[in-house]
């Protein structure tokens, strides 16, 4: 079975050289054909050529279009499959921490990471395991604060030892999530100019 390679091989060659004739003779037709009169076509019987207008258009039009393409619709198409400055999509990899978005009955936010976010493609999944299991079921449950933990480490949770600790805890001002930062006041804030 032959091989499928972009190699060269004495088929691709014999086409190859029999194209370059072609176009070669094509282009020498082309020629003579704008510049040699059209009185010396008529002599030699040759009525059905199309206007010498068509020489200098088909090019000039060949030309407006690559220029028209080249400058307004490839990068036009290009900025409309951009995402936005500010979207998430723009900084993230494999290795960006997504926080959970639950939120908790008495308005506080979870700050769990997010497993794998981008397994099922560009949309992120907006809950960890734990919570997106709650998410899904479909009564709404009243969780006590103080029997209720959301730490990585049952054992080291401060909310089970010390129900009071939740208000204390809410005082503290939280460090924004990477994806809550504006990437315009970053830019502006890592490359100000002196």
């Amino acid at each position: 079975m032959p091989e499928h390679t972009p190699a060269p091989t004495p088929g691709r060659a014999i086409y190859g050289f029999a194209l370059f004739l072609l176009f070669k003779t094509l282009f020498a037709l082309y020629v003579v054909w704008a510049f040699v009169p059209t009185a010396v076509f008529e002599r030699l019987g040759l009525t059905y050529l199309p206007d010498k207008y068509f020489a200098l258009f088909l090019p000039i039009l060949a030309l407006v279009a690559i220029t028209l393409f080249a400058f307004l619709v490839y990068p036009s198409l290009a900025l409309a499959m951009t995402p936005d400055v500010d979207d998430r999509t723009t900084v993230t990899d494999s290795y960006t921490i997504v926080r959970c978005q639950y939120q908790f009955p008495d308005g506080g936010g979870c700050s769990q990471r997010v497993d794998d976010p981008y397994s099922a493609g560009w949309n992120a999944k907006r809950h960890c395991e734990k919570h997106a299991i709650r998410m899904n079921e479909q009564q709404p449950r009243t969780v006590r604060v103080a029997n209720f933990c959301d730490c990585p480490y049952e054992a080291m949770c401060l909310l089970r030892k010390d129900p009071d600790y939740l208000p204390t805890l809410r005082r503290k001002d939280p460090i924004p999530a990477v994806s809550d930062l504006s990437l315009a006041k970053v830019s502006r804030a890592l490359y100000r100019r002196y």
